[in-house]
């Protein structure tokens, strides 16, 4: 069956970002394994000391109790790797907002990157996710996957701020050809979205991208990491 070049080149750039995925998954599969014996060594020793100190007591209190719970959930926590508590909390805020206060839903992780100076540069005016470090596809319906698949297809989306305020004015989310990849870009409007918030963009800053829909329609969140953040 003959495929346009250019629709030949996508399919292409989504297997590459599938067979990435795959191997991501087995390299951290792997890597967990060869840490697993000594982490849980390491978490039963470290539980077992807060127990040894409430079994002095008896019978265990409610404060007791809680003390327990708090601990072992801190220690069930550092499975997540590389997120400091000042980012889990960042983190749990916008959670938080967008299904609370915002009434939203299908909240999901698109992209953790580095700002870079393409990224702020005026004459760029948009903010590039290449497809093969995408956390993600299913962000998108099949509808829009096909909508931008064409030459012209882009679609509004709404964004809302490291400081948890929404742009006035929603992006462009619009899919770039590149010669060996595809990068989703969110365009028209980046420029005076980076001056609101100006003091949280800056180069060589962390942020990730989630998605959310509203209504059913689709919208981004765009969260600021702290450095020392993986």
């Amino acid at each position: 069956m003959f495929m346009a070049p250019d629709k030949r080149s996508k399919r292409e750039c989504e297997d590459q970002y599938y067979l990435q995925k795959i191997q991501e998954l087995v390299d951290q599969k792997i890597a967990w394994f060869s840490r697993q014996d000594q982490s849980s060594s390491d978490d039963d020793q470290e539980f077992k000391v807060v127990a040894k100190k409430t079994k002095r007591r008896s019978p265990i209190t409610d404060e007791d109790e809680y003390k327990m719970k708090k601990q072992k959930k801190k220690i069930q926590n550092k499975v997540y790797v590389g997120c400091s508590a000042t980012n889990n909390e960042k983190i749990e805020r916008l959670k938080e907002f967008v299904t609370e206060e915002m009434k939203g839903s299908d909240l999901m992780l698109v992209i953790q990157k580095i700002l870079y100076a393409t990224d702020l540069a005026k004459n760029q005016n948009r903010l590039s996710m290449p497809i093969n470090q995408l956390e993600t596809l299913e962000f998108l319906t099949a509808d829009e996957k096909r909508l931008l698949d064409t030459k012209d297809g882009e679609i509004d989306v709404p964004l809302l701020g490291p400081t948890l305020r929404m742009h006035a004015n929603p992006m462009k989310l619009k899919m770039w050809q590149l010669k060996t990849t595809c990068n989703y870009v969110l365009r028209t409007g980046w420029n005076q979205f980076v001056e609101s918030n100006s003091e949280d963009l800056k180069e060589h800053r962390k942020v990730q991208v989630w998605s959310f829909r509203r209504d059913q329609q689709l919208c981004f969140a765009l969260v600021c990491l702290e450095n020392d953040a993986a």
